[in-house]
C-alpha cells in the first residue's frame, strides 16, 4: 500500500466513523450511506468464503440486519470496519454452522422416486378405526383443530381447557395415532 492509498484509506475510516456516529444518533442519510460505502468491501469479505452467489445474497442482509440491531454496541471514534467485519465473521460461522448440520440432515437425489417410499397410506377405514381407540380428549383436540379448523384459543375454550393443555392433547393424539396406524 502507498502513502496516498493510506491516508485515502485512513480518510475513509475516519469517515465512516462520522457517519456511524451520526446513525447512532438517528441520521438516516448518514446510515444510509455508511452502509452503501462499506457494502463492495463486504460483500467481497462474503465472496471469498462462500461458495454460491445466492449464498451469498443471504448472508449480506443477515449481516445488514446484525449491523443494525447491534449499531449501538459500536465505540465512538472506533474504527468501524474491525466492528463489521466482526460482526459479518459471527454471522458467517453461524451460516456455515446451518449448513453443516443441513447437509448432515439432508440427502439430495438426481430424480424424485416415482412412488413414496415407505408403507402404502391407511386407508379412510383404518383411520377411522385409529380415531375411535384414541382417548375421548385427545379425540376432541384433534376435531376442534383438524376438522373444525378452530385455533388454538377457541378450540381450547369449547373444550373446557387452556390453549397449552389443547396443544399437548392434540400432540399426543398425533403420536398415538402414528403408532396406531403405521406400527
Amino acid at each position: 500500500m502507498t502513502a496516498r492509498d493510506s491516508r485515502q484509506h485512513e480518510g475513509r475510516g475516519s469517515q465512516r466513523a462520522r457517519w456511524m456516529a451520526l446513525a447512532q444518533t438517528g441520521d438516516r442519510e448518514a446510515y444510509r450511506a455508511l452502509l452503501d460505502d462499506i457494502s463492495p468491501e463486504l460483500t467481497a469479505y462474503l465472496r471469498r468464503r462462500l461458495a454460491n452467489r445466492q449464498e451469498v445474497d443471504d448472508v449480506y442482509q443477515e449481516v445488514l440486519l446484525a449491523i443494525h440491531v447491534s449499531r449501538h454496541t459500536h465505540e465512538r471514534g472506533r474504527p468501524v470496519e474491525p466492528w463489521v467485519f466482526a460482526i459479518a465473521g459471527h454471522v458467517l460461522a453461524r451460516q456455515l454452522r446451518r449448513s453443516v448440520r443441513r447437509s448432515t440432515r439432508e440427502v439430495l437425489v438426481d430424480a424424485l422416486p416415482a412412488a413414496p417410499a415407505g408403507a402404502p397410506a391407511p386407508s379412510h377405514a383404518e383411520v377411522r378405526q385409529a380415531l375411535g381407540r384414541l382417548p375421548w380428549r385427545q379425540r376432541q383436540a384433534l376435531e376442534l383443530l383438524q376438522v373444525a379448523g378452530l385455533s388454538a384459543d377457541a378450540a381450547a375454550t369449547r373444550a373446557g381447557t387452556t390453549a397449552g393443555a389443547l396443544r399437548v392433547r392434540a400432540h399426543r393424539a398425533h403420536t398415538t395415532l402414528r403408532a396406531l396406524l403405521f406400527a
